[in-house]
């Protein structure tokens, strides 16, 4: 008895051991499943004013980078893009990671103002634009700390018809900007609803922008290296549209 006693005890005591063998090879079986899919990009589909919003949901906090270097002939600028601006900073990102910047011009240039891009009229480069969809990113304005001084990165949008000042996510201008006064100052802060603070009016004084803008458009990012490729682009000669006489073609790269 007592030796059957034994033995069902062994028996016991091994069937235990390879039970939980078993249990502990299906977890890290799931969890390598679970690293395999967590490995797997999530594809982005077309956007529209639907589903954009949901999509960059999950995009931006899986892409995080915030640096950019914009690539042309005159030279690279390197922006620096705002984590506050979460959408439109997951928007750029993803824009620049598939490959949509490359080709695009700064089609628009204003000497001591702007310097605007994203788009092209090439039928090749409006061919892929429309790959991406139709979407708009609703503003992310706040003016008290992201403002149009001089290098600042805003998003461009429609004025008709855009109440809620929906920015166009295929197209930025970056700020060259000009001399700024205190009248000037004033003005926007009775135009726009606005009380600027020291700083703001500081750095306005000092180095220029355009306070006109603001509370208008969405600045996410601004020139951390490269203000004087600006400059040449705001130099270079233009027809009676702003558009530059000859193609000024950028490509951006996604840095960190």
């Amino acid at each position: 008895m007592l030796r059957d006693y034994k033995l069902k005890l062994i028996l016991l005591f091994i069937g235990f051991v390879l039970f939980s063998c078993n249990e502990k090879k299906k977890d890290q079986f799931k969890e390598q499943e679970f690293e395999k899919q967590k490995k797997v990009k999530r594809k982005m589909p077309k956007l529209d004013d639907d589903n954009a919003m949901q999509e960059l949901a999950w995009y931006g906090p899986e892409n995080p980078e915030t640096i950019v270097q914009v690539e042309t002939k005159y030279g690279n600028i390197k922006l620096k893009l705002y984590k506050e601006t979460s959408k439109h900073r997951a928007s750029f990102i993803m824009l620049a990671k598939r490959g949509y910047f490359t080709d695009a011009q700064f089609y628009r240039v204003v000497k001591n103002f702007i310097a605007q891009g994203g788009d092209s009229d090439d039928p090749d480069f409006r061919k892929k634009k429309r790959s991406f969809g139709k979407y708009h990113i609703p503003n992310e304005i706040d003016p008290r700390r992201f403002y149009h001084k001089r290098g600042a990165l805003s998003a461009a949008r429609a004025y008709k018809d855009n109440p809620t000042r929906q920015s166009t996510p295929f197209d930025f201008f970056i700020v060259q900007g000009r001399q700024v006064t205190e009248g000037d100052l004033a003005q926007s802060e009775l135009d726009n609803g606005l009380k600027y603070t020291k700083e703001q009016k500081d750095e306005y004084r000092k180095n220029g922008g355009d306070p006109h803008l603001d509370g208008q458009h969405t600045v996410f990012g601004e020139v951390i290296e490269g203000m004087d490729v600006v400059d040449k682009i705001c130099d270079v000669e233009t027809d009676e549209g702003e558009w530059p006489l000859e193609a000024i073609l950028m490509k951006i790269k996604v840095i960190e």
